[in-house]
């Protein structure tokens, strides 16, 4: 199994909530967020990236992931508005406080990682649904999607386990483990 992946850099591996969304944001994310959904990546909510490399993921480090989630509640949760940054638009996942928590504890749990000043802000947990390409307006994606999506929320869910997806040496991501909360 190659250790590279695509443009000969180690392979990575993430932690994602997997959100059930594909009928709500499918369409939108094809049109919008092409990469992404070429390269396999379902609809999720960022837990940890770039976790670990693949190379870095054995047993021990899968039953230590499974200790620290079993530890964790599952939470009913809702995609409830829609958001932008820079270059691109995501929908909001709620309660907000639980899913920094579930980001913030798993960072505090598995201290590794390049993230330096970023481990030490609150993160901004988000579904992304699209990415301005260069030249293209993000205020006006972002609009369109407020009228696209909007209408459709809130979409609930219920988050019950966390995923380890893994980057395939030929840019596919496919999940390693899922990880159940209590």
């Amino acid at each position: 199994m190659s250790r590279t992946g695509p443009a000969g850099r180690e392979r990575r591996a993430g932690l994602f909530v997997v959100v059930p969304a594909d009928d709500l944001v499918g369409d939108f994310r094809r049109r919008h967020h092409a990469a992404s959904v070429a390269r396999h990546l379902p609809p999720h909510v960022t837990i940890w990236f770039p976790f670990q490399p693949v190379s870095a993921v054995d047993d021990a480090l899968r039953a230590e992931l499974e200790r620290h989630f079993s530890r964790l509640a599952r939470f009913p949760a809702e995609l409830s508005a829609v958001g932008s940054f820079a270059r691109h638009v995501w929908l909001a996942p709620e309660p907000r406080g639980r899913f920094v928590e579930l980001m913030q504890t798993t960072r505090e749990r598995f201290q590794s990682g390049p993230f330096g000043d970023e481990a030490r802000r609150e993160p901004v947990p988000h579904l992304t649904v699209g990415e301005a390409r260069r030249g293209e307006d993000v205020d006006q994606l972002a609009a369109l999607a407020r009228e696209e999506l909007e209408p459709l929320l809130p979409f609930g869910f219920v988050v019950a386990a966390v995923s380890l997806l893994e980057e395939g040496a030929d840019g596919l991501w496919h999940e390693l483990s899922r990880f159940e909360l209590a």
